[in-house]
């Protein structure tokens, strides 16, 4: 796995309107992270899903406001359009999408993010969790990385036999920026999927940490949930 390729990059001011008392607020672009979902096969090749999500509140009343801004790549390296949802708020001013190409690289991601750890997040949600899932390869469990889809807890289903015995472990995989915690709803989550599905374990894998009542939910559950931030992920990469 190599960063390498064509990326979906913003361009322009990004401006939302509060819907409930009217205030304009500007948003920085540069702190959106994207997810990538390949959506299908067609005649020139995948289409793929470029989102940058977003979920703030308004400076003045307090509103919670979200939006999503969309860009659709077909084929390979071209953009075919551009669109955008929101709630609570209305976008007045959007940047434009654009393709910009990724010069082949010399260093694969394992090396690249062990030299510059921030690098991580220029990676997309999909290539996290192979990243994830090649990692705990190197650990001894069978890992699978599942469709590219909205998997409800799912990114990663694994095994791995211990004393004879084979485990079955659910991974969770939160490409999240560094000031962007996982919080105790993710962690109510997974048990919740694990338990309806009859898995052992559960582990959630971040490129940010944990809130302290993440932390605290998890360590209720006996230790079918773990927790692995991205300080012990790279420690993990290391070793």
């Amino acid at each position: 796995m190599v960063i390498a390729g064509f990326e979906m990059i913003l361009s322009g001011d990004l401006t939302i309107r509060c819907l409930s008392c009217g205030t304009q607020q500007m948003i920085d672009t540069d702190s959106l992270d994207e997810d990538t979902y390949p959506i299908g096969e067609f005649g020139m090749g995948p289409r793929i899903e470029h989102m940058f999500p977003c979920e703030t509140e308004c400076q003045r009343c307090g509103q919670v406001m979200s939006f999503v801004l969309l860009g659709f790549e077909y084929p390979v390296g071209v953009k075919e359009y551009q669109t955008s949802e929101s709630n609570g708020c209305k976008i007045i001013e959007e940047p434009l999408m654009e393709m910009e190409y990724l010069p082949e690289p010399l260093r694969s991601v394992y090396e690249e993010i062990l030299l510059n750890p921030n690098s991580v997040y220029d990676l997309a949600s999909w290539e996290f969790e192979e990243l994830v899932a090649d990692v705990f390869c190197s650990k001894g469990f069978n890992a699978n990385v599942t469709q590219r889809t909205r998997d409800g807890g799912r990114d990663i289903i694994a095994t791995c036999e211990v004393g004879g015995i084979t485990y079955s472990t659910y991974f969770e995989c939160k490409k999240q920026a560094l000031h962007c915690p996982v919080g105790v709803e993710i962690v109510r989550e997974l048990y919740g999927v694990i338990e309806r599905d009859r898995v052992d374990k559960g582990v959630i894998v971040t490129s940010s940490y944990f809130t302290k009542d993440a932390k605290k939910e998890a360590k209720l559950y006996n230790g079918r949930i773990i927790l692995v931030d991205f300080d012990e992920l790279q420690e993990k990469m290391k070793q």
